[in-house]
C-alpha cells in the first residue's frame, strides 16, 4: 500500500510519523549490521513503493503533481518498512495538459536535482524521474551522491555508476552489505533502470508508469543509457566539489544534503 505522507494537524500522528523518518537514512552510517539488517528485499520494496507513489502523483491523482524534493530523507517508512513519500512544501501543481512549468528560483536538494531544472529553472516530472534515479543508485549502493569518494578521487556516486557501467563492472556498485541476499542481474537491472532516470536529456528518461513497469517485469526490454553530453559532466563535477568542502565520508546519507534555493540569473 502506497501511502502519500502530507501535512498534519495530530501531533501523535506526526511523531509517529518521525520515528520511522530516518530508518533508511541512518542504515548505514558506521554499523555495517545494521546496513545488513536492511537487506535486498527490504531495499527492493522501498524502491518499488517510492516509484509507485510517484507514478500516482504524476499520472493517477487528480492533479499532476511534481515533487521537486526527491531525496531520502523525504523517504518515511512504517514499522513495516512501505515507504511514504513527505514534505510537499516545494511541490508544483500542473493543471490540465501542462508538460513542464519555468521558474526564476530554483529550490531543491543539491546531487538530486536534474540539470535542466538546476541550471535553467525548467520543471517537469522528469525532474522527480531524475531525483528518482539518484535515490534508486544510493539505495543499491548504500552510498550518497554527494561527497562521493572513489578509490582515487572525490566524484559524484553518479559519475562514478556511469564510469563502472560503461567499463561493464557495474556488479561494482551493488553494496557488499547485501550481496548475499541480492540476485546480482535483478540489481544490475534495477542500476541499468536509475541510469535511464538520469539521462541528460529529460526527453529520454522513462516516464514513472515506465519504471514501475520496468522494475516489476524483466519482460520489459531496457534501451542502452545515455550518458549525456560533457554539460552533465560539468554539472555533476560542480555539485561533487561542492560537497566535498561541506561533507565527509561515503555512507548513504550519513548527513542531509543541503538544500538549497538558488535565483536564476542571466
Amino acid at each position: 500500500m502506497i501511502v502519500i505522507a502530507t501535512v498534519v494537524s495530530s501531533l501523535a500522528v506526526a511523531v509517529a510519523l518521525l520515528l520511522f523518518c530516518f530508518l533508511v537514512i541512518s542504515f548505514v552510517k558506521t554499523d555495517p549490521k545494521k546496513s545488513r539488517e536492511l537487506d535486498w528485499p527490504k531495499r527492493a520494496n522501498i524502491i518499488s513503493g517510492t516509484a509507485r507513489g510517484l507514478q500516482y502523483l504524476h499520472e493517477d491523482s487528480r492533479l499532476k503533481i511534481v515533487h521537486r524534493d526527491m531525496k531520502a530523507s523525504n523517504i518515511l517508512l512504517d514499522d513495516q518498512m512501505n515507504p511514504k513519500i513527505s514534505d510537499f512544501g516545494t511541490a508544483r501543481i500542473f493543471r490540465g495538459n501542462q508538460l513542464e512549468a519555468n521558474t526564476n528560483k530554483v529550490v531543491g536538494t543539491f546531487g538530486y536535482m536534474a540539470p535542466e531544472y538546476a541550471l535553467e529553472g525548467i520543471i517537469s516530472t522528469k525532474s522527480d524521474v531524475y531525483s528518482f534515479g539518484i535515490l534508486l543508485l544510493e539505495i543499491i549502493t548504500g552510498k550518497k551522491n554527494r561527497g562521493f569518494y572513489s578509490q582515487y578521487q572525490a566524484q559524484s556516486l553518479l559519475l562514478h555508476a556511469w564510469q563502472l557501467w560503461n567499463e561493464g563492472t557495474g556488479k561494482e556498485l551493488i553494496d557488499r552489505n547485501i550481496i548475499d541476499s541480492c540476485p546480482v542481474s535483478e540489481a544490475l537491472r534495477w542500476i541499468h533502470i536509475a541510469l535511464l532516470c538520469v539521462q541528460d536529456d529529460p526527453a529520454r528518461r522513462p516516464t514513472m508508469s515506465l519504471v514501475v513497469l520496468m522494475l516489476g517485469s524483466n519482460a520489459v526490454n531496457l534501451p542502452q543509457p545515455s550518458a549525456g553530453p560533457k554539460s552533465l559532466v560539468k554539472f555533476t563535477s560542480i555539485l561533487s566539489r561542492q560537497s566535498s568542502a561541506s561533507l565527509s565520508g561515503s555512507s548513504f546519507l550519513a548527513s542531509d544534503h543541503s538544500t538549497a534555493s538558488v535565483l536564476l540569473g542571466s
